[in-house]
Order: structure tokens, then sequence, then C-alpha cells
């Protein structure tokens, strides 16, 4: 037999099941809030972890480069003194002792003289220096040509200072022809140059054969 149910006998839609919560959808206003406020929480964590995650680097500020004032700059004066004057090499042997050539009083340099002539050769020379001239002699230095004989030194009249005086040195020519050429300095009785480095004085003749 069919049985009709009572309307008030029906289960309720839903009953002996979990009621779920229907979600709202949020506004797009409530949206863009949303979207605005999770964005600045992201920048201020993101700062935060670079602040204390690591320690910044410090920028090195430029130490300016001080301007050197001019007492500051040393000077040849300051930082170098001065060296302490040394003797040079052609220092005369006595401090104010000076000489000078004049002239060739006979034979001059070319001269001719025959083999074996006998002549005088004679120099003219003054003291320019401050300094008496004294048991000096003019002695031949070693610098020679040819065979020409004559003596080693010969000594040199008392000069003063300002006066001129004339040497004299007697030689023999050569038996042969050729150049005859020697050269002479200044010195002491013991041999020591009062000029040490000048050229000295000297002659040069050629000694030729002798016509007959």
């Amino acid at each position: 037999m069919n049985t009709t149910r009572s309307p008030s006998r029906q289960r309720p839609a839903g009953a002996g099941q979990t009621r779920r919560r229907r979600r709202r959808n949020p506004s797009p206003t409530q949206a863009a809030i949303g979207a605005a406020v999770i964005g600045a929480m992201a920048t201020v964590i993101a700062a935060a972890l670079v602040v204390f995650g690591r320690p910044a680097t410090p920028t090195p500020t430029p130490t300016p480069t001080p301007t050197p004032t001019p007492s500051a700059i040393p000077t040849a004066s300051r930082s170098v003194s001065a060296p302490s004057p040394t003797p040079q090499a052609n220092s005369p042997l006595i401090q104010g002792d000076n000489s000078q050539f004049v002239t060739d009083v006979t034979y001059p340099d070319g001269s001719t003289v025959t083999e074996g002539q006998h002549f005088t050769k004679k120099w003219e020379i003054k003291n320019i220096g401050s300094v008496l001239w004294a048991d000096r002699y003019l002695a031949a230095d070693g610098t020679a040509r040819g065979s020409c004989t004559y003596p080693l030194r010969v000594r040199i009249p008392t000069t003063s200072p300002g006066q001129d005086v004339i040497i004299s040195v007697p030689v023999t020519a050569s038996d042969s022809p050729g150049l005859c050429f020697a050269t002479w300095k200044m010195e002491t009785a013991k041999g020591a140059l009062y000029f040490p480095n000048e050229l000295g004085i000297w002659f040069s003749v050629n000694v030729i054969i002798a016509t007959r």
C-alpha cells in the first residue's frame, strides 16, 4: 500500500551534514587596500633584512691632500749644505804664487840650428803672484823629442812679485837632422813642482845639416 509522507515529516535540507559557511568575495576596494598593505609590509621586511641581515659597507670619505706652504718646501739652503772647498789638482804649491810666459827671447819655435851646434835658449817670464821667487829651478820634465843635450835643470834668478826674469838653458844640437823639442817646469831645490799641472815652457828647433 502506498503511504503519502506528510510535509512535516520531510528532512530539512542538509540535515545530518556539516554545514559549510559560504565565502564572501571581497569588494574591489577591499582588495586594493589589502594589496597595498601587503606591498608595504614586504618593503619593510626587505629593508629590515638589509639592515639587520648584513653589515652595511661604509663609503670611504676622501681625505683632502694638504697643500704645502712655502715654509714646508725644502730649499737648497735648508736641505743641502755646501761642500767644503777642496784644493784643485792644478793649485800652486804655495798659495798666491803665479807665473806668466812673456816671450821667447832667443830661438822661437821653428828656428833652425845646425848639427852639433851649441846655442842658448832664453825665455822671459813674469812673476804675477804675491810670492817672492827664491832658490828656484827650471827643470826638464821629461817631455822631449830628438837627441839634443842640455843640463837637467838651471837656476832661476831671484824674482820679486811683478818683476820679469830671463831664464837661460845651454843646448847642444844633435849630430843628425830632425826636430829637437823639450818642455821645462819650475821646481824647488828638492824637485817639487811649483805649478804641477801647468804646461810649462819649451823650446822647439829644427836641426839641419850644416852647409860648407
